[in-house]
């Protein structure tokens, strides 16, 4: 006869498995639904399936039981076509509560677009499966940057928290970080996935084979806009498709292209200089930000209070340095030749941001929200030797491609006009 204890805890530990068997094969969810989220929209009215669109190879696979919607079946995808964003999602967080029966296969898809049959050909899928004998678990951004030991179990619900902001894709379970993935530029799709690119489009949930039982619930968006978040008053001085408002030295035009919503930097030396309406292009006051990546053993710089010329180094103004891992010792964030970094705060091949303050005789310069440079110009200012012209004054802004060996990228060039 065991122990009055034990019995106690088997008892319960066998009522634990019930109910939680009992989440997927009789539909009945024990958990409740989370407190509203601001800014979140629900795409499932937890009845219907209205706002979604069944493929035809298997629609049976899906069914809707106690506000949950319930994949079990042969193959088959539910693809959302509501009304929210007109069912086209480009920048945004998707959270969608889900619970696997054992050895059970899913996934949720974004940037797709409806297909009748077989696996969808556009977008990306983040793996659902705790136990099924794919190695790749959940959490993963499938075949791209895959996670190889489950975060979750069977019979327990779990939360995948899916956010895309440009090219940048994070994804939490439960809260915890399992990926975060760059799309490199230009990209590289797996082999034979040529549709796995960063775009826009709508959403699917994945019904993997008829021995998987997988149940999604509480499936709700934030839109997000092109903009990062918390940037009252900040205005785009690039559309992300055109140099319009831009002027190119003219030593080496064919330096700066345009590609997926980034100014590339590649070729011979070469400038590129605001002179568009904003400001009139002529800041004296401001905060400038910009998103930039670098390839290794790239050189890049961002200049402020400078003007146009047709070659050469801008004479006029500073610069911020772009440089990670070039040879020259004066690394990202650094004010170029008057208050250097020599150690580099951001990585090659992954985006970071530089944030430059200037207001009066006072200089900040941030990379990723972390301040790498406080300088106030004397009075009178004491430029570097070779260097007269670099005083603040004001002026406008200038893009580096510095040699035929670096490749830098911009991207979210964004200003904000402060008062004198």
């Amino acid at each position: 006869m065991l122990p009055k204890n034990i019995v106690t805890v088997t008892m319960i530990a066998a009522v634990a498995l019930c109910c939680t068997q009992a989440m997927c094969e009789t539909a009945k969810p024990c958990a409740a639904a989370p407190k509203a989220e601001e800014g979140f929209v629900s795409l499932f009215d937890g009845k219907t399936l209205d706002g979604w669109k069944v493929s035809t190879d298997s629609p049976k696979t899906f069914t809707v039981k106690d506000g949950m919607i319930i994949a079990k079946g042969p193959r088959a995808h539910l693809y959302y076509a509501g009304k929210v964003a007109g069912a086209n999602f480009k920048d945004f967080e998707l959270k969608i509560d889900v619970i696997t029966k054992p050895n059970s296969n899913g996934g949720v898809y974004f940037h797709t677009a409806y297909q009748k049959g077989g696996w969808p050909s556009k977008g990306f899928e983040v793996q659902v499966n705790n136990s099924h004998g794919d190695w790749r678990k959940s959490g993963g951004l499938y075949a791209v940057k895959d996670v190889k030991e489950a975060p979750a179990k069977d019979g327990q619900w779990f939360t995948e928290h899916i956010i895309v902001r440009g090219k940048q894709v994070t994804i939490k379970v439960n809260g915890k970080t399992m990926v975060e993935f760059t799309e490199p530029m230009p990209a590289k799709p797996p082999r034979g996935m040529n549709g796995r690119v960063l775009s826009s489009g709508t959403f699917a949930l994945q019904g993997h084979d008829p021995g998987s039982t997988v149940c999604y619930k509480n499936i709700r968006v934030k839109v997000l806009g092109s903009e990062p978040a918390g940037e009252d008053r900040f205005v785009q001085l690039f559309d992300g498709k055109t140099f319009e408002g831009w002027r190119i030295s003219k030593e080496n035009p064919k330096t700066f292209t345009i590609a997926d919503g980034a100014i590339i930097a590649k070729g011979p030396r070469a400038h590129l200089f605001y002179d568009g309406k904003v400001g009139k292009h002529n800041f004296k006051n401001f905060e400038l930000k910009i998103d930039l990546m670098t390839k290794k053993g790239s050189n890049g710089g961002v200049y402020f209070h400078t003007q146009y010329q047709p070659s050469g180094w801008p004479g006029k103004g500073f610069e911020v340095q772009v440089n990670n891992t070039h040879r020259d010792p004066k690394k990202s964030g650094g004010l170029y030749a008057v208050k250097d970094v020599f150690k580099a705060p951001a990585e090659d091949d992954k985006w970071f941001t530089e944030h430059i303050i200037v207001q009066g005789k006072k200089i900040t310069i941030k990379v990723d929200g972390k301040t790498t440079v406080e300088f106030t110009e004397p009075t009178p200012p004491k430029p570097p030797r070779g260097m007269n012209r670099r005083v603040l004054s004001s002026g406008t802004f200038a893009l580096q491609g510095h040699d035929p060996k670096s490749v830098v990228y911009y991207k979210n060039i964004r200003v904000k006009i402060l008062d004198d």
